[in-house]
C-alpha cells in the first residue's frame, strides 16, 4: 500500500542530479549545464540543478528559467552569441529553498502532501541533516497509479487508449 511504502524505495541518488556550488556565477552554471546537456547527463526529470554550500549542505535548487531570466537581457543583440560576461551573480541569490523534506523512512504520502501543498514536483530526502536522495512526483504517481490501473490487462489498456487518447 502506498501509505506504508517508505520514501527510500523510490528515492534517487542526489548524484543523479547536476550539482552546483552556491558561489558559482550564473555564467559558469550555464556553461556547466550546457556541457552536461551535450553529454546527455541531464535526464528527463533530473534537469533541475541542486545547489550546495562549501560544506555540501543543500541550499536549494536552481530552475533553468531563473538562470535564463537572469541573462535574457544579454541576448538582445541581433547577431552573434550572447555575451555572458556580465552574468556574475552567484547562483545562491537565485536558488529556491525547498519548502520541506522527508526522511528515508517516511511514507511517500508524506512527500506527496509536501508536493501538493507547495505545488512542487521534487522533494529532498534528508537523513541527519544531509541529503541522501531526491523524490520525484512522477515516481510517486507511477507507484500510486499502478495500484489503480492494471496496465497488463490488454482489453482495458486498449479501451482507454481508444477512448481517451487523442492521436
Amino acid at each position: 500500500m502506498p501509505h506504508s511504502l517508505p520514501v527510500s524505495k523510490l528515492m534517487i541518488s542526489p548524484h543523479s542530479w547536476p550539482q552546483l556550488r552556491a558561489d558559482a556565477e550564473v555564467r559558469d552554471a550555464i556553461k556547466l549545464l550546457r556541457i552536461l546537456s551535450e553529454d546527455e547527463k541531464l535526464e528527463h526529470g533530473r534537469s533541475t540543478p541542486l545547489v550546495f554550500d562549501n560544506d555540501y549542505n543543500l541550499v536549494g535548487l536552481i530552475r533553468l528559467t531563473d538562470l535564463l531570466q537572469n541573462v535574457r537581457h544579454l541576448c538582445d543583440q541581433k547577431e552573434g552569441a550572447c555575451d555572458l560576461g556580465d552574468a556574475v551573480k552567484p547562483i545562491r541569490e537565485l536558488a529556491k529553498k525547498f519548502p520541506g523534506h522527508v526522511s528515508p523512512n517516511d511514507s511517500i504520502l508524506k512527500a506527496l502532501d509536501i508536493m501538493i501543498d507547495n505545488s512542487i514536483t521534487l522533494v529532498p530526502v534528508m537523513d541527519n541533516g544531509k541529503l541522501v536522495g531526491m523524490l520525484k512526483l512522477g515516481d510517486i504517481f507511477n507507484t500510486i497509479s499502478s495500484l489503480l490501473f492494471d496496465e497488463e490487462n490488454p482489453s482495458e489498456r486498449s479501451r482507454i487508449m481508444k477512448y481517451l487518447h487523442i492521436s
